[in-house]
């Protein structure tokens, strides 16, 4: 791969070029001056490059020997009539004649310029730059990769600490929990490289209009993700693009200067004195000096948060959500969404309700996926979904969440929530016989309140019991589920399937604390110190978590700068 990506800055690629003479053209740069087309209609039976071609040419009233390139920049499913279902696209053309083209265009396309795209680097007086201490990273996940991107592009390497192992090796340790309950605490679906966001969906959910997120988007696609991401309306990844896209991530930033230590776990932090402002120590008793320590430590590293509450780092609950996975048969959600049409993608859902003064809402749903144990301690279950890009299991699933407030858990410790969490979990764990199976319900016997009978389908490993989920999350979580799935039901005729199932349970789809930072994302009781991504509290997603990455590396850099702790190379 080419390990010189971390010094190029964003450019807007073509998602998709295609011409009169060659439908196969490599991407290429934004042009200059191009012609936009808003909402270009096509069937699904009949979307392809050639279609696509023909209608732009069609709808600006020219030959299709004119267009010179055509660069898709949108792409969305309207499927609200089952009997017409269609994709619009919004494209930018590059045609001859261009002035002739647009003062005949009716309207339908309007001339605009390049996008508006920032790099973390923006304002930045050029480096490279060296700092007194190398910054320290805990945690390889989207926000603590991406900030040590941020790093590495002005010339800063830094060290990289995770728990886990890289995901070559965390792959195989998984597959032994799933195929045999062998659990390992320090690698799992949580720790390890690329985080715990690394077996999901890989959803891209966030506004994309930030010029950030959009080199967020290039650079993950610069690193193997699928071009279509860039263009797609709900854009998603997948779990075998995602460990791709993790490795190639470390070998660039390996070939920047960094380095990773991996099945290292932090497990100490203490100030520096004059020679620096902390020493970081970890658990095989190293120490090291760092002046700025990034803590992107993930949403389930509940011992870091108890040896960082001990230290007098300034920690806050919040609230959050819990609840359990619904999962169907794909055949099931695809006839609700899109009738008898055969020919689409496995079909998504996002729905909210809102009961007893809560909302109840769908997160992170695997459309084709697959459900897994993403407990992090032993004795407990807690569980996710994932799917592969291909998203082909057969199965949908999805978290349906309750919100949590603070008065529902807090008694006047700030890990509260964490304990609340780990009870859940707990009680999920020894429903499910002891041994990583899932407590497991039909979705018709979760609403009438007894006990499944007879074998369940489903795609968890390493296997689902028979439990009761009302008895085993609190009352006032099962209830307001029950609730939510008569309203799903209404808007989703059929929701309440035969073999639809609720496995449970699903705990973590945010952090319960939150590592109060001042305005310069830092601590407010430890200077020097970035509390980063969704295990502090300022994150709930892989877009989110890299996002605020990119922005903790850059606010690193601008502190060295200011406080003399940095110098220009050049």
């Amino acid at each position: 791969m080419d390990t010189n990506r971390l010094d190029l800055c964003y450019k807007a690629r073509a998602s998709s070029v295609t011409n009169a003479s060659n439908l196969d053209r490599p991407n290429r740069d934004i042009l200059v001056m191009t012609l936009r087309l808003k909402d270009v209609e096509l069937p699904v039976n009949a979307a392809g490059d050639d279609q696509l071609l023909h209608a732009v040419a069609t709808k600006l009233s020219v030959d299709p020997s004119t267009v010179k390139s055509l660069i898709i920049r949108k792409k969305s499913l309207d499927a609200r009539r089952k009997a017409r279902i269609v994709y619009h696209y919004q494209v930018d053309v590059d045609v001859y004649n261009e002035p002739s083209v647009l003062a005949h265009a009716g309207g339908v396309a309007e001339a605009v310029g390049p996008e508006a795209v920032a790099d973390p680097l923006d304002g930045l007086p050029a480096g490279p730059y060296r700092f007194r201490h190398m910054p320290i990273i805990i945690g390889s996940g989207p926000a603590g990769t991406f900030a040590a991107i941020a790093l590495a592009r002005a010339g800063q390497p830094c060290l990289i600490v995770e728990r886990g192992e890289p995901v070559e090796q965390r792959l195989r340790t998984v597959g032994k929990l799933r195929r045999d309950g062998s659990f390992d605490s320090e690698s799992n679906y949580c720790f390890g490289e690329g985080g715990a966001g690394t077996f999901s969906d890989g959803k891209l959910t966030c506004g994309r209009n930030h010029p950030l997120v959009k080199f967020l988007f290039q650079q993950w696609v610069d690193y193997g993700a699928p071009a279509e991401i860039l263009y797609e309306a709900h854009p998603h990844i997948g779990t075998d693009y995602l460990l791709r896209i993790a490795k190639n991530q470390r070998t660039a930033l390996e070939a920047a200067g960094c380095e990773f230590l991996f099945k290292r776990r932090f497990v100490d932090v203490q100030s520096g004195g004059t020679e620096a402002r902390y020493r970081v120590t970890l658990d095989d008793g190293v120490t090291y000096k760092t002046d700025h320590l990034i803590l992107a430590i993930g949403h389930s590293a509940r011992d870091t948060y108890e040896m960082l509450l001990d230290r007098g780092l300034a920690i806050a609950p919040k609230p959050f959500a819990v609840g359990a996975r619904f999962e169907h048969p794909q055949e099931v959600i695809n006839k609700i969404q899109f009738g008898s049409c055969e020919i689409l993608p496995a079909a998504e859902y996002k729905l909210a309700a809102h009961a007893q003064d809560r909302g109840i809402w769908t997160f992170c749903m695997c459309p084709g996926g697959h459900l897994l144990p993403t407990n992090a301690q032993p004795g407990h279950l807690a569980i996710n979904g994932m799917s592969y890009h291909a998203r082909n299991s057969g199965f949908a699933n999805a978290a349906v969440v309750v919100n949590v407030l603070r008065e529902d858990y807090y008694r006047g410790h700030p890990l509260d929530g964490v304990k609340f969490q780990a009870a859940i979990e707990k009680a999920a764990f020894a429903a499910g016989g002891g041994n990583y199976h899932s407590p497991a319900q039909r979705m018709v016997d979760f609403m009438a309140g007894r006990l499944s009978r007879g074998d369940m389908k489903s795609t968890y490993e390493p296997g689902v019991t028979s439990a009761r989920l009302d008895k085993i999350l609190p009352e006032f979580i099962a209830s307001a589920l029950k609730e939510a799935v008569v309203d799903y039901n209404k808007k989703m005729r059929g929701y309440i399937a035969p073999d639809a199932l609720v496995v449970g349970v699903e705990t973590k789809t945010s952090s319960p604390i939150v590592m109060t930072r001042d305005r310069n994302l830092q601590s407010v009781s430890h200077p020097g110190l970035f509390p980063c991504g969704e295990g502090a509290g300022f994150a709930g997603g892989i877009v989110s978590a890299s996002l605020d990455g990119v922005r903790v590396g850059r606010a690193v850099l601008d502190d060295a700068i200011d406080s003399a702790l940095a110098q220009r190379l050049n």
